[in-house]
C-alpha cells in the first residue's frame, strides 16, 4: 500500500490564501505555500520526482494550473493574482474561521 500523501485539492486553499498576501511569481506562490502548509505535508510529499521535484511541488504546481484554469487565479506577466472569483473564496473561509 502507498505512503499516504496530500492530494492535489488539498492544496488549493493555501494556494489562494498566499495570494491573498498581493500577486507573486509563481515560485514565490509555491514557497509561500509550503510556509502556510507546514506541519500538514507528509513525508511522502517530500519523495523527489524524476529526481529532482519534490511530489508536493509538483501537485501544488497542477493545482495552481487548475484555479487559474477554473477563473480563481490568474496570470498578469510573470506575476500571479487572485480574480475577483479567488477573492470571493478566500473571504469566505476568512468568515467561516
Amino acid at each position: 500500500m502507498p505512503a499516504p500523501q496530500t492530494s492535489k485539492p488539498e492544496y488549493a486553499p493555501f494556494l489562494l490564501s498566499s495570494l491573498s498576501l498581493g500577486e507573486a511569481p509563481r515560485d514565490a506562490v509555491l514557497a509561500r505555500t509550503r510556509e502556510l502548509m507546514k506541519g500538514r505535508l507528509l513525508p511522502a510529499d517530500f519523495v523527489l520526482l524524476h529526481g529532482s521535484t519534490p511530489r508536493w511541488v509538483s501537485q501544488a504546481d497542477n493545482m495552481l494550473d487548475g484555479l487559474i484554469e477554473e477563473g480563481y487565479v490568474e496570470e498578469a506577466g510573470s506575476l500571479l493574482r487572485l480574480t475577483e472569483k479567488g477573492w470571493a473564496y478566500v473571504d469566505g473561509r476568512r468568515g467561516s474561521v
